[in-house]
């Protein structure tokens, strides 16, 4: 299966390494029901923003579940891994590039704290850059901060719109923030662009369908009292 070119952002591809011993992240969240769909649904985000092909991680979902689910322990190869981005980003700090290595690592790590202190400092460096910006929706549903997480998702969609995104905001605003209108209608919007892979494209409609057939139900329900 081919990579549909408009699936993808320009943009180099990061390494998931570990950080330093002194960054020690939290456990990782449950990725059962709604949070499981939105982890994947970001994920492919962010693989597409940073380069790889969405399909790819669709068609082998053992890779999403292998980041959502990482473990406590990290082998020091990892954490010297991340110490070199740390000195990389020090020595260059505005190469955008380390700086989404980086954060990357750190979130893989589930240190979130790090991340999005580093995610910042990338935003700050180039704030028409959709990258960091996804970075950080990522991390604030994490976190728990939903509400956050849209608007910054909002802010990606604006400076490029790209269907992955529209279907991370689809999910989030159905599942944890109980607006099913607005979440329809990003996944109507992220249907309706040009160059959605087939796959992404499939994942949009289950979600629309169950949506659209819930809020039927409802009306009709609504109708009978």
């Amino acid at each position: 299966m081919k990579t549909n070119q408009n699936d993808s952002l320009n943009g180099s591809p990061v390494s998931l390494d570990k950080d330093k011993q002194d960054l020690g992240g939290t456990r990782p969240a449950s990725a059962s029901g709604p949070h499981r769909l939105l982890m994947l649904a970001l994920l492919a985000g962010l693989l597409v923003m940073l380069g790889t092909a969405v399909w790819q991680r669709f068609s082998e979902p053992e890779l999403v579940q292998q980041v959502a689910h990482v473990s406590a322990q990290h082998s020091q190869e990892e954490m010297s891994a991340v110490g070199r981005l740390m000195e990389q980003v020090s020595q260059n700090p505005t190469d955008m590039d380390g700086l989404l290595s980086l954060v990357n690592a750190l979130v893989k790590m589930e240190n979130w704290e790090a991340a999005e202190n580093f995610a910042r400092r990338a935003i700050e460096l180039d704030g028409k850059d959709p990258r960091p910006l996804h970075l950080l929706g990522v991390i604030q549903h994490n976190t728990g901060r939903h509400a956050d997480a849209a608007r910054t998702l909002e802010g990606v969609i604006a400076l490029r719109d790209d269907p992955s995104v529209r279907y991370s905001l689809g999910v989030l605003y159905i599942y944890y923030l109980n607006d099913k209108e607005r979440g329809l209608a990003q996944l109507r919007a992220g249907l309706a662009l040009p160059g959605i892979s087939d796959s992404l494209k499939k994942h949009i409609q289950s979600e629309l369908d169950k949506g659209e057939q819930k809020a039927s139900a409802g009306d009709a329900a609504n109708g009978q009292q």
